[in-house]
């Protein structure tokens, strides 16, 4: 998996998490992701990592330590995802 990739799909999977804490369901049309994340083996440990991460936010990435930490934290939501 290259960069582009580990970023699109943390992407897809912190908006399906937000998309899940809003209220919303996922529908016919709905991403694969969107669909899978709430019975997701892993999904309690998914929200955990997320809640984490954004609690350590502290609204800017002023630094390389900052941009890695955002960096780890896609890689392990990803892993989070794909270890079934």
């Amino acid at each position: 998996m290259d960069e582009n990739e580990l970023i699109e799909l943390s992407d897809e999977i912190i908006e399906s998490l937000t998309q899940l804490v809003l209220g919303k369901t996922p529908g016919f049309l709905s991403n694969s992701i969107f669909k899978k994340l709430a019975t997701h083996p892993n999904f309690n440990e998914i929200k955990k990592c997320y809640s984490e991460f954004i609690n350590s936010f502290n609204g800017a990435y002023k630094d390389a330590t900052e941009l890695k930490k955002l960096s780890d934290f896609r890689y392990k939501i990803v892993e989070l995802y794909q270890s079934t």
